[in-house]
């Protein structure tokens, strides 16, 4: 087994459980609602943060780890073990990537011989969870720092998201929808099916109407050609439970009872921008 350290951060909306079970590190974004500064998983629940979304009059702003911070956290690390490996929020979305490189060439100028990697995942959310997970299973097994970092490379590839939101004013609010967008979505019954394609969040298709939207979801991710259909596999994320676990019960009726690789909840970062009642279904998929 390798005495390697792998790390996500908040952003990342990795279970603690799964966290412990594998021994992964996370480093957390911030939230600000206002003049109120919260720390994610420290200061503020996700439940506690949805509901001070839906209260707050205003639209709450998301701040990357504080340089100082990162770079206690980063050189304690690099101390305790031979090899550290971060993977950090998409770079095109946050500056966390950046800095955490300005904070890994300070600490190789103290410490030259630290073995410390920076991994820019160019995804969000349990894809980063998800593959920070078969990293720590790599690491245990024994593989190199080398062979684990080219393999999860490709291995985030692997998988798709399919992400519906119940409100669009989250994603309008912070810009990531035109308030015309907005207005037509919402008197239509129109929901925008997104996905994260080139690090960032994307629109791929629209679902309409309010009823079964769950199982037009489920049969859109049916249609992909690309899904992995010899052995699939899912991860869940929601900001809404009851909608995940009926999602995850419709998935397993379809594809097996052992179908869902992780289930998690959409964290404050995320969950600034999709709301409360969002879902995200991301299978794996076949990529050539």
């Amino acid at each position: 087994m390798s005495d390697i350290k792998i790390i996500v951060d908040s952003g990342s909306d990795i279970p603690k459980e799964i966290a412990d079970r594998y021994d992964i590190g996370i480093i957390s974004f911030l939230s600000l609602f206002g003049e109120e500064q919260f720390v994610h998983m420290v200061d503020i629940t996700n439940q506690e943060f949805f509901e001070k979304l839906e209260s707050f009059d205003g639209f709450p702003t998301t701040s990357q780890t504080s340089y100082g911070d990162m770079y206690d956290y980063f050189s304690e690390q690099c101390k305790a073990h031979e090899s550290v490996i971060y993977f950090s929020l998409s770079s095109a979305a946050s500056g966390q990537y950046q800095t955490a490189n300005l904070v890994k060439n300070e600490i190789l100028e103290e410490n030259p011989d630290a073995d410390f990697h920076i991994v820019d995942s160019y995804k969000f959310s349990l894809y980063i969870a998800q593959t920070a997970v078969h990293a720590a299973r790599m690491a245990r097994d024994g593989k190199s720092v080398d062979e684990i970092i080219s393999e999860c490379e490709k291995y985030i590839k692997t998988w798709r998201c399919y992400l519906l939101v119940d409100t669009l004013k989250y994603l309008e609010k912070g810009g990531r929808l035109s308030k015309t967008a907005a207005f037509v979505g919402t008197m239509l019954d129109i929901k925008p099916v997104l996905t994260i394609e080139n690090g960032l969040v994307e629109s791929m298709d629209k679902l309409r109407g309010k009823k079964k939207l769950l199982d037009k979801l489920i049969e859109k991710i049916g249609d992909d050609s690309d899904m992995d259909r010899d052995n699939p596999k899912f991860l869940v994320v929601q900001s809404d439970d009851d909608k995940g676990r009926e999602i995850c019960a419709k998935l397993r009726e379809e594809y097996g009872d052992d179908c869902i690789e992780m289930y998690g909840e959409f964290g404050p970062l995320i969950g600034t921008h999709v709301g409360k009642g969002a879902i995200a279904v991301i299978p794996r998929i076949k990529v050539s």
